[in-house]
């Protein structure tokens, strides 16, 4: 072969734990259907659940055949406030509680 087909499956249709009790996420059904129709997974990216990788690049790495070593994470970048915008805001909420304090305490005396 000149390439193998690697497939994520994260569910089976089972639980994880020792019961292994019935779920609702399958993954074994999609893999039946792309297994069949391999021709329309040869444009799949390694970031998708299924893709191809070339015999090469196994052989390159050692037949390592994990699925880690060829899948492409995706990472997302994820914007954060800058530190002093949060102070500021936990600065104003402070202030309020004081304040609302002070009125309770007004009113109990």
């Amino acid at each position: 072969t000149d390439r193998v087909w690697f497939y994520d499956v994260r569910a089976d249709g089972m639980t994880l734990d020792d019961k292994r009790t019935p779920i609702e996420a399958n993954d074994l059904p999609d893999v039946l259907a792309r297994w069949q129709n391999l021709d329309a997974e040869t444009a799949r990216a390694r970031t998708d659940q299924s893709f191809f990788v070339p015999k090469q690049e196994i052989v390159d790495n050692g037949y390592d055949l994990s699925l880690n070593r060829y899948k492409e994470i995706e990472i997302e970048e994820v914007e954060h406030r800058s530190p002093a915008e949060i102070l500021d805001e936990l600065d104003a909420l402070e202030v309020e509680i004081q304040d609302g304090l002070k009125r309770l305490r007004e009113m109990l005396a």
